[in-house]
């Protein structure tokens, strides 16, 4: 009966893991099931720590101050690909989505491989996720804003991400190309290896990380969802890889 009053509606009907029919026919999976952590790791310690995150009513979010404040990894990698999602922060919070990790920061050494004790801290492209208005980080420059390339590139956007409202988000990958999108708008559309890009790796004060980003000699790797301050919540995440 639902089924059918969704195609007496024009409307696909949703499968059990939120996609549409439409969605999962043009290749798109889902990377939360609503339910729990499944699919995600956030430690190589036996036992794992309980991370910083939680599921309630259908939403991941972070927990400040409650358990071990790490990242969630994506147990499978990618390589070309778009990623949707949906986020809110709370006032004054901060998080991101990194993806395309060059290696790995363990006790401040960079790694190859998430081995050894603490937080696992990807080398990575970041998609900044973060309160605009009132964190501290964003009020630096717009290459800390929401949407930017973390540190590198800033996004064309007509206003400011505001706390406590939902925003829609999307990370397209296609070789060395990378699209940010904020609320419907591509706000992101850069190469990396253009000249322009290039520099802004170059003139970076983070030497141990930028090097490396500049050079993006890997393109497969986990996707990471960061804990960083105060309280964010993601929902609809998903996820299509482009073939070569």
């Amino acid at each position: 009966m639902v089924i059918l009053l969704a195609l007496l509606l024009g409307v696909s009907a949703l499968s059990a893991d939120g996609l549409t029919d439409a969605e999962t026919r043009a290749g798109w999976r889902s990377l939360f099931n609503g339910r729990n952590l499944d699919g995600w790791m956030w430690s190589t310690a036996t036992p794992a720590p309980v991370p910083c995150w939680k599921v309630a009513e259908g939403l991941l979010q972070t927990t400040p101050g409650q358990c071990e404040p790490t990242y969630l990894l994506t147990l499978e990698s990618f390589e070309d690909f778009e990623m949707s999602f949906e986020w809110r922060s709370q006032p004054g919070g901060n998080s991101g989505v990194k993806y395309r990790f060059q290696g790995y920061w363990v006790n401040k050494e960079l790694r190859q491989v998430p081995e050894g004790p603490g937080r696992i801290e990807p080398v990575a492209l970041e998609y900044q996720i973060i309160d605009d208005q009132a964190h501290p980080d964003a009020l630096t420059g717009p290459t800390h804003s929401a949407a930017a390339v973390y540190e590198y590139w800033a996004p064309k956007k007509e206003a400011p991400a505001k706390a406590d409202v939902w925003h829609s988000s999307r990370i397209v990958t296609r070789g060395l190309h990378v699209e940010h999108w904020l609320d419907g708008k591509k706000v992101v559309d850069i190469q990396l290896d253009a000249p322009e890009v290039q520099d802004s790796f170059a003139k970076s004060r983070r030497r141990g990380s930028s090097p490396v980003l500049a050079k993006h000699e890997r393109r497969s790797s986990p996707i990471a969802l960061q804990f960083h301050d105060g309280e964010v919540c993601f929902r609809n995440l998903k996820i299509r890889r482009y073939s070569k």
